[in-house]
């Protein structure tokens, strides 16, 4: 029977599927320090676990995803599952090559094939993750077991070199591979119940097909070792950081990006470039706080004083636009008017538009705080500093 260009692209894909779940993860059994892929169980003939020899951990789903997506970074894209169809394997609700059980490949297994979810159950944790129990990752896989061609054609589908990946470049994404600049995605994605498609491909599952695909995964002798990382287009951008994600419906507020490792001097301006109207802070002043420092304010105190520092950055020094008032029980209400915070900047006939307004925007402003105690405001004294720090001295008063 012949068998068609589109049915062997779909095999292909289910193969790097197959091989990438079945190779990179296996149950997390106690007291194992190698840890061991579901294939090389089986290969091995080991005796099935129990629900008592798992260690009762859990694995973010989105690490599955990321861990996908990173192996096959340079791998033909019509050989990689779009994050929908991804979902429904990990469900088990794939569909047929054409969305509607046709064209369906019966020899690759589905994700509760490999991990039973009466071992390793799918949920949300707290609401919010959506995780599987008892998988672990496995950056470098044993491959004795598999036959040599099977890990030839892994090899010359995927481009990987080597089996081995690089752990916290696979789950984190950071500065390993760009794709016009663009960071990709390492927000966790929500993972909600996943409608039926038409326009989806898929892997396992029930149905009549046609095809001939070539044998799944089988095990022989063979070995293979490590993997470089060789650049290329940034595939989980691509498939990871979609419309159709829930979670990129709403924007995300302030943020900061912790990197595993120092980056390089040319992996930090591609990460600072990538960003749209972001900036990059090093050195001790990456150890402080981002935004607007109006109103930060230290308080000491002595035996018969208070004494407070308030930082005032930007803010006009004229008496007749500022007041600072003590109340007695110990109220400071500061009140004035900013320059700062402004969209464009006119300087030396030259005018600069703003991409970042991190200080207090122009205007008037009031800010008050509580000192411990009650003071005599009748002996208060202040002075305002060209640094732009309010320094008041007020002796306490007595307590009724």
């Amino acid at each position: 029977m012949m068998v068609s260009e589109a049915d062997l692209e779909n095999d292909d894909r289910c193969f790097l599927l197959y091989f990438i779940m079945g190779t990179y993860f296996g149950p997390d059994i106690k007291g194992e320090t190698t840890k061991k892929s579901i294939l090389q169980r089986v290969a091995e003939g080991l005796p099935p676990y129990t629900l008592d020899q798992l260690t009762h951990s859990c694995i973010k789903i989105v690490e599955l995803e990321r861990v996908y997506y990173y192996i096959l970074r340079n791998t033909e894209k019509s050989l990689i599952l779009k994050l929908t169809s991804l979902r429904r394997f990990f469900q088990g609700q794939a569909l047929g090559g054409d969305g509607n059980g046709n064209g369906n490949n019966n020899n690759y297994p589905q994700f509760p094939e490999l991990f039973h979810p009466g071992f390793h159950p799918q949920y949300r944790f707290k609401n919010k993750h959506k995780v599987v129990d008892n998988v672990v990752f496995i950056n470098n896989p044993d491959s004795f077991y598999i036959r040599i061609e099977d890990v030839e054609r892994f090899k010359r589908l995927s481009g990987v070199e080597e089996l081995h990946v690089d752990r916290d470049a696979a789950r984190l994404q950071l500065g390993i591979c760009f794709d016009d600049n663009r960071v990709p995605s390492n927000t966790d994605i929500s993972v909600g119940n996943v409608e039926p498609d038409g326009n989806v491909e898929s892997c396992g599952g029930g149905g009549g097909g046609s095809s001939e695909p070539e044998d799944r995964v089988n095990v022989d002798a063979s070995r293979s070792g490590g993997a470089t990382c060789r650049g290329g287009t940034n595939v989980m951008y691509d498939y990871m950081d979609t419309e159709d994600d829930e979670s990129d419906h709403d924007k995300v507020g302030p943020a900061m990006l912790f990197l595993p490792s120092r980056p390089s001097k040319k992996e930090w301006s591609d990460i600072v470039a990538a960003t749209k109207n972001g900036f990059g802070l090093t050195g001790t002043v990456a150890t402080g706080g981002i935004g607007p420092t109006m109103g930060l304010v230290d308080i000491g105190e002595c035996e018969d004083a208070y004494l407070f520092r308030l930082s005032l950055p930007g803010v006009k020094r004229n008496e007749r636009e500022f007041s600072c008032e003590v109340g007695t029980d110990g109220k400071v209400l500061i009140s004035g008017v900013t320059t700062t915070g402004e969209n464009t900047v006119s300087r030396y006939s030259q005018v600069f538009e703003m991409q970042t307004r991190n200080l207090c925007p122009p205007g008037q402003f009031s800010v008050s705080f509580q000192l411990p105690g009650p003071v005599d405001p009748h002996q208060f004294s202040g002075n305002f500093g060209i640094d732009g720090i309010l320094e008041g001295v007020v002796m306490k008063g007595k307590c009724t």
